[in-house]
């Protein structure tokens, strides 16, 4: 989140960086104050750029025209993350 947005309330646009781990990925999304704020408090949400999800390794939970709110699968054995490194 960017410095300015460190005051965002209900009904506002915050920027944050997508969340989706690609090496080099810079993209940047923009989505209401209230959406950011709902993904916070669920540990398992992760806001993305749209296209930057991977299917299979996390379930889309809603889609807009500029971010995607997706859930962490969990993998057998463990969080499909910790298995990648």
């Amino acid at each position: 989140m960017r410095e300015g947005d460190r005051f965002a309330g209900p009904g506002s646009v915050v920027e944050i960086a997508c969340e989706c781990g690609r090496s080099g990925c810079g993209e940047v999304i923009a989505l209401p104050w209230c959406v950011y704020e709902q993904a916070q408090r669920a540990p398992r949400q992760l806001l993305l750029a749209p296209g930057h999800h991977l299917p299979g390794s996390r379930r889309a939970l809603s889609r807009y025209d500029s971010f995607v709110v997706v859930s962490k699968e969990e993998a057998q054995g463990g969080d499909l993350e910790q298995r990648r490194s």
